[in-house]
């Protein structure tokens, strides 16, 4: 059932972590998302703001699963907080982005480009999952509760429906640009993977 495949995702996921490459290739996407985070970041207008830096952590969700998403995850924001500490380190933003991680770990492990539609319906969920719990409702939670933003006047679910319209446009331009990023970067793995192989042999 569904919680099988759950647990056997997971537990394929962890394996993962013993292997050299698997940590090699995180290293470098963990890398690309602190760059990303801190310096692509378009302005659009006074209220939106498009960043990119979840392209490398759904990558490393893809090729390696929840577990190892998880773990990235929480790397990625304390990279990146000791790479540009703005204000204090808030450790809930850290849990956050884990949970983000293991969302497309859970959503995207074994992605199959070549195969059905149904692959990219997968791609739209699981960021839909991303954008709803993350993004929308725990980040906003966060921000709010630290003071952060919202006034004295201002609610927690007012808020939350404020950032529904901005939210809906960055999940509309990241279902587009994820399937473009990931099908050439699982094809690429899985050559290196192949050819990693064979020299092996």
């Amino acid at each position: 059932g569904l919680s099988m495949a759950f647990l056997n995702s997971f537990k394929r996921s962890l394996a993962e972590l013993r292997s050299i490459r698997c940590l090699t290739v995180v290293g470098v996407f963990i890398a690309i998302y602190v760059v990303l985070d801190g310096f692509a970041t378009i302005r659009i207008g006074e209220f939106l703001k498009i960043d990119f830096a979840y392209l490398a952590l759904a990558m490393i969700g893809m090729l390696f699963g929840p577990a190892v998403g998880f773990i990235a995850g929480f790397a990625c924001d304390l990279v990146g907080y000791l790479v540009n500490p703005i204000g204090g380190f808030i450790p809930w933003f850290a849990l956050i982005t884990a949970l983000e991680g293991f969302i497309y770990g859970l959503g995207l492990y074994n992605f199959k480009p070549e195969k059905d539609v149904r692959q990219y319906l997968r791609v739209a969920l699981t960021r839909g999952a991303v954008t709803v719990i993350c993004n929308l409702f725990l980040n906003t939670t966060v921000l709010y509760l630290y003071g952060i933003i919202g006034g004295a006047e201002e609610t927690l679910i007012g808020l939350i429906w404020a950032r529904v319209g901005t939210n809906a446009i960055k999940y509309a331009v990241s279902i587009v640009l994820l399937p473009i990023l990931m099908i050439p970067v699982k094809l690429a793995y899985r050559k290196m993977f192949r050819t990693a192989n064979a020299a092996a042999k």
